[in-house]
């Protein structure tokens, strides 16, 4: 995903990792806004108040598995090539963990999620003509996705950003959609669907995954499919096997009475916490770890 925000006298381009979508978006034509520039130091962070034309916004990466640092290694480099120099920067622990999060302005849930011992933050300069840019980054993450939330203070007013569509991932693969991934490789994640745990009922909301498996299962009706599903770590082998059994069989339910699935299509079964994603140590690692996995059985 490549970002471009162009400023009278200077364009900032960003490369973003993977399939990224922004989720928050705001510009004030002259404002005042305080950066932390320290640590935490007890009873607060420096802060450095700078004031122009700012743009906000929060972009969200899709199936992310790295980590905070990770993503914001990436952006850094970036800046530091187009001439903008770092004023300060940490990490989770460096930074003062929860009371330097809460230091900074930050865009709220659900657009913005900030994991408090996985986050990564900088604050950076580039000097112009009619005084210094800053810009503000913060990465996190949080179940299967990484998070990113930019601010840009400057002397010129900003213009809208625009983005461009990327075609890999962050390890440079080409990505492909739900459609492509079950037509070459067979077997796809449905990794926008949300499960409590212990929990086997769908939370609320919109589902494009099961919407894209519905319409390519009715497409090609000759396709069989299993929905495997997969738990967390919290609890009983023979209990994780049963739950996860159950999460699947609530996706092809819905499939079949909310989306005009065959049901001769479908199969659910589960594997519970057998084939984990990522750590089940962590709250983000535990929320990749539940999903629910599209296998091709056969194409008849």
């Amino acid at each position: 995903m490549a970002l471009a925000a162009a400023l009278p006298a200077h364009a900032l381009e960003l490369e973003l990792p993977g399939v990224s979508e922004l989720s928050h978006e705001e510009t004030e034509s002259a404002t005042y806004y305080s950066l932390p520039v320290s640590p935490w130091l007890g009873t607060g962070a420096e802060m450095m108040t700078v004031e122009g034309a700012l743009a906000r916004s929060v972009w969200q990466v899709v199936d992310y598995s790295g980590n905070s640092a990770q993503l914001m290694a990436a952006l850094r480099m970036q800046l530091e090539s187009q001439g903008y120099s770092p004023v300060f920067a940490c990490d989770a622990t460096l930074c003062g963990g929860f009371d330097f999060r809460f230091a900074m302005d930050v865009t709220p849930e659900p657009a913005m999620h900030v994991d408090l011992g996985d986050y990564s933050y900088l604050v950076a300069e580039m000097a112009g003509e009619s005084g210094s840019e800053f810009v503000g980054l913060l990465t996190s993450r949080g179940g299967t996705r990484g998070y990113i939330h930019m601010v840009r203070i400057s002397p010129a007013d900003m213009t809208p950003v625009s983005v461009g569509v990327s075609t890999r991932s962050p390890d440079g693969d080409e990505i492909m959609d739900l459609r492509e991934s079950l037509t070459v490789q067979g077997t796809a994640t449905l990794t926008d669907l949300s499960f409590a745990t212990g929990s086997s009922t769908l939370a609320e909301g919109e589902y494009p995954s099961l919407m894209d498996l519905a319409a390519f299962l009715i497409d090609n009706p000759d396709t069989r499919v299993v929905l495997v599903g997969h738990t967390d770590a919290e609890g009983s082998l023979e209990g994780n096997i049963a739950l996860s059994r159950s999460r699947a069989e609530a996706v092809r339910t819905f499939l079949v009475q909310s989306l005009g699935v065959d049901s001769a299509q479908l199969r659910a079964e589960g594997v519970g916490y057998l084939a984990p994603r990522a750590n089940n140590a962590s709250d983000a690692g535990r929320q990749q770890n539940r999903r629910v996995e599209v296998v091709v059985t056969s194409t008849r």
